[in-house]
């Protein structure tokens, strides 16, 4: 009977069929692959500079330097994968760099505005990486670093490591030691924050020290200013000029770290001021007498002394 034919044929969907089909030639050809050892081959990538090894960087801001043709050096740039240098020429900033394999004069937004060159071999930039590491420690980031070296504060020039997304900056000396971290609610520290905001300079009008955040030092300036100089515990003394110039001189001599610490260890711990209190004190020539005075503030305290630190109010 043609229904009972029709029960016993079956029925195939021949479009499900050739995917079955595809699918098991492609289950059979991944299992000879496997038995045979072969695998599918990756795609071939160019090798791509780290500039974090030893002597990398070192070699390519040498040879953009040479590219560039001048070597007055305005800013060197260097990340893992690409560096870049920029430099004076003919009163112009110019910047070559190395990027995606190539190297070339690149677009850059520095302007040359008196800011100091300087000779990049004076720079120890040998070991990248280290300097990364170094910075890493310091800052707790180690996030798209970027090593520079620039013109950072009034012609000094310095090796600092940042990151993206912004920390707070790492500053590294020429020979590539870390810059050292002050602690200015010591005597050691106060005695180096003066000695490198003083350095140069015989007379000043005043110095400030504020126990968590920096020592200043004030000299009389050109046309009537005062120029500061600033030592932050992380950050290299940095230069600023304001208008102003109204306090007399002193001997830049007559400032005592030791006195200023013996004052602050005295008033500590009294009844009205707590054994680790934060502080300042400014010292000057306000009152035009023979010899400057210390101003102390612990809180809503003032003491003055004088310059060796023997009480006259508080």
């Amino acid at each position: 009977m043609p229904g009972r034919e029709s029960a016993r044929r079956p029925i195939v969907n021949t479009r499900y069929a050739r995917i079955v089909t595809r699918t098991a030639l492609a289950v059979i050809a991944l299992s000879l692959a496997l038995l045979t050892g072969c695998s599918p081959q990756p795609t071939a990538t160019s090798d791509a500079p780290d500039f974090t090894q030893p002597g990398v960087a070192e070699a390519m801001v040498k040879q953009l330097i040479t590219e560039a043709g001048s070597d007055r050096v305005l800013m060197v740039e260097v990340k893992a994968t690409t560096v870049q240098v920029s430099v004076l020429k003919d009163k112009r900033a110019v910047t070559w760099a190395y990027r995606n394999g190539e190297t070339g004069k690149a677009a850059s937004d520095l302007t040359y505005v008196d800011q100091a060159t300087f000779d990049v071999t004076k720079f120890n930039i040998s070991d990248v990486g280290a300097l990364f590491r170094a910075a890493a420690g310091q800052s707790g980031s180690s996030s798209s670093q970027s090593l520079s070296i620039v013109d950072y504060s009034a012609g000094e020039v310095m090796i600092t490591v940042s990151t993206q997304p912004e920390s707070s900056t790492v500053f590294f000396n020429p020979d590539g030691s870390l810059l050292e971290v002050l602690d200015f609610d010591t005597q050691g520290g106060i005695a180096r924050g003066i000695s490198e905001t003083t350095s140069g300079h015989p007379n000043l009008t005043a110095l400030t020290v504020t126990s968590d955040q920096s020592v200043q030092a004030d000299y009389p300036g050109a046309n009537g200013t005062t120029v500061r100089i600033t030592r932050a515990p992380r950050v290299p003394p940095i230069s600023n000029v304001r208008s102003g110039a109204d306090l007399p001189e002193f001997p830049t001599g007559k400032v005592n770290a030791a006195a200023i610490w013996q004052v602050v260890t005295a008033i500590r711990g009294q009844s009205e001021v707590a054994s680790h209190a934060k502080w300042s004190v400014t010292i000057d020539n306000r009152e035009k007498l023979s010899q400057p005075r210390m101003y102390f503030t612990f809180g809503f305290k003032v003491v003055t002394t004088d310059l060796d630190g023997n009480v006259i109010s508080q």
